[in-house]
């Protein structure tokens, strides 16, 4: 687990606020946390009252003058939720997860921005668990899972199935899962996906008709580089072109150059490079310059994500767009209405999410 959200309410223990601390008719209070009972002394109204605005409780029964009252007094004592009691009382912890392969993928961390944009607006904090992509670190997430520390979960897996995943949260937590294809629903999990194959197959049509018969496809067969090659395979083979894919070990810029290097250093002839994702792009654009092939006038290179750094490199980067905060925000929505709201009993769906073909300068 890389960090949780800085959000967080302070622990217990944690130093009262000098407007706390000033309150010189109250100094036993000074010495522990501020209640929910003392905030109903201070103010003159009920417990319930003060634990139905400070839960916010919806629909509430207190009148306006009553709830602002109580919130000011809470500031003023410094009131911090206790979360570990709320969470005992409802066996909720007010918790999401994203559990993400790559937190360094410029991709991911808009993607979890979204989440807890979306999260943070409806009172639930956010913890996000990097798995390098590697199975070991997937199972470990997936027992971490099962011990309840969340209400729910966004997850993208490239080694975990759909059996494996709802064995570990039997129901207890709601999910999303982040797919590269169309999938069946579940009964238990709602799945997000683009039509990786898709995407991958417009991009290589774009290519051949700009006069690109030569193209090749840099690519990592884990998480959504299967699709991606899938898609690129039927665009190459519609057209009647000979398919080339030049392996890479994962999704790094650095994996980008070093497989496409080790080409370059051969018989390489080849007009345009299609990478599976931006880093890999962006590795394959050094390799080239390192070779002395200029891009685009030598050879051609597109990617797939649009991270930031695609229309920022020289020459821009041409590459498969999608919208990672808003899907992130998507996900979010979708497992605080099962959480929160109406869609609880409801079952599993699919939603497929839209790409857009972005045409830069490097193509």
């Amino acid at each position: 687990m890389k960090k949780a959200t800085p959000r967080e309410p302070a622990p217990a223990g944690t130093r009262p606020s000098a407007a706390f601390a000033s309150q010189a008719k109250a100094p036993v209070m000074a010495l522990r946390r501020p209640t929910q009972r003392d905030i109903a002394v201070a103010t003159g109204l009920s417990q319930t009252a003060v634990s139905l605005v400070l839960n916010r409780v919806e629909p509430s029964t207190v009148a306006a003058e009553a709830r602002e009252r109580i919130l000011q007094t809470a500031q003023r004592l410094g009131y911090v939720p206790n979360r570990m009691a709320r969470s005992l009382q409802s066996a909720r912890t007010r918790t999401l997860a994203c559990i993400v392969p790559d937190i360094t993928n410029p991709t991911y961390p808009a993607l979890v921005r979204g989440f807890q944009s979306a999260a943070d607006a409806a009172g639930y904090d956010t913890m996000i668990f990097d798995t390098d992509g590697a199975p070991e670190r997937e199972h470990r997430a997936l027992q971490w899972l099962s011990q309840g520390h969340v209400d729910g979960v966004m997850a993208v897996f490239f080694h975990i199935g759909e059996a494996e995943l709802l064995k570990a949260v039997r129901g207890r937590i709601a999910v999303v899962q982040l797919e590269s294809q169309a999938h069946r629903p579940s009964r238990d999990i709602d799945k997000i996906y683009i039509d990786n194959a898709a995407a991958a197959q417009a991009m290589a049509q774009a290519l051949i008709g700009k006069g690109h018969e030569r193209i090749a496809m840099l690519s990592c067969p884990m998480g959504p580089g299967a699709e991606r090659q899938r898609g690129f395979h039927a665009a190459m083979q519609r057209a009647g072109l000979p398919t080339c894919i030049v392996a890479a070990e994962d999704f790094t810029q650095a994996a980008g150059e070093r497989a496409l290097a080790a080409e370059l250093a051969g018989r390489f002839d080849v007009s345009a490079v299609f990478a599976a994702n931006d880093l890999l792009a962006i590795g394959a654009i050094a390799a080239l310059r390192a070779a002395g092939r200029r891009v685009p006038d030598d050879v051609a290179v597109a990617g797939f994500d649009d991270i930031p750094a695609a229309q920022v490199m020289h020459p821009a980067l041409t590459t498969v767009g999608r919208s990672e905060q808003a899907i992130g925000r998507f996900a979010a929505g979708l497992l605080i209405a099962r959480l929160d709201g109406p869609d609880a009993d409801q079952p599993g769906r699919s939603f497929e999410l839209p790409f857009q073909l972005v045409l830069r300068d490097s193509a």
